[in-house]
């Protein structure tokens, strides 16, 4: 991650900027990453992109929405106790499951595994009550969320993000896999505030 932020970090500040440009200018609070498939690099991007926030003032959440393959708990050496899965199933505590960033603004929300049905668990009332908490408490909620063509639709997320940003790899998501992509995310009413492109 420090290699990546040597390496491009201003590239990281502009996709910050552009958030935040999105979160003052079209109320864009909540904003889904995903991906037409998986290992496009989307959580990398992720967490390479929390550095950037972590150093300004907005109180910014980062949230593992990939509930068929969570990864930023692994990946950051956490090991929670209490997660998303527990805020949305059993009326968990937020300030039980989220992990603040030392010096910063910047928290995280992990998932402490994936969930069985979800489906049932974005229609579920906890996860109502836990995104309208998240949009209480935070200036800006980044969901890194699972890949498009899995199975899980877009329309199940439209009530809780305002817009979304496509990671695409492009050996591995060809331009007709992006276009299908930005359909499904209109037809689900979820905006798609830009396309990033990643690289192996």
């Amino acid at each position: 991650m420090l290699e990546l932020e040597r390496q491009w970090g201003d590239r990281f500040e502009r996709l910050a900027d552009a958030l935040d440009q999105a979160r003052i200018q079209a109320q864009a609070r909540v904003v889904l990453f995903t991906s037409c498939h998986r290992a496009e690099g989307r959580t990398t991007l992720v967490l390479a992109l929390a550095r950037a926030l972590a150093r300004r003032p907005e109180k910014t959440l980062i949230v593992d929405a990939d509930l068929t393959g969570p990864m930023l708990a692994r990946l950051l050496g956490l090991r929670p106790v209490v997660g998303l899965d527990d805020l949305v199933q059993s009326g968990a505590s937020l300030s039980d499951a989220v992990v603040a960033s030392k010096g910063s603004r910047l928290s995280i929300l992990p998932l402490r595994s994936a969930v069985a049905a979800p489906r049932d668990f974005l229609a579920s009332p906890g996860w109502s009550c836990t995104m309208a908490k998240l949009r209480r408490e935070y200036d800006l909620v980044i969901l890194d969320g699972g890949p498009l063509f899995i199975g899980l639709s877009a329309a199940v997320l439209h009530r809780s993000v305002d817009s979304a940003v496509l990671v695409r790899r492009p050996g591995s998501s060809g331009e007709r896999a992006v276009v299908r992509a930005r359909e499904v995310l209109e037809a689900g009413g979820v905006p798609l505030l830009g396309l990033a492109e990643t690289f192996t």
